[in-house]
């Protein structure tokens, strides 16, 4: 029987999805930014500081 090793490749940084930009890792060293790589992974309005939350509620007001 053989067997094969997988190596998963994980960053230990928390995942920043924001509403508007995409997303950013806390990891300065992290380069690929897909949600499979992070165990972490929080909307950026959980921070209540993210100015694109606000900028995004702001045009769903002038769209509707």
């Amino acid at each position: 029987m053989r067997r094969t090793a997988h190596v998963i490749d994980t960053c230990h940084g928390t995942l920043i999805v924001h509403t508007l930009y995409g997303a950013e890792c806390t990891d300065e060293s992290c380069v690929e930014l897909s949600e499979v790589r992070h165990a972490l992974i929080i909307d950026c309005d959980e921070f209540g500081d993210c100015g694109c939350s606000a900028e995004f509620a702001e045009q769903l007001r002038h769209a509707s």
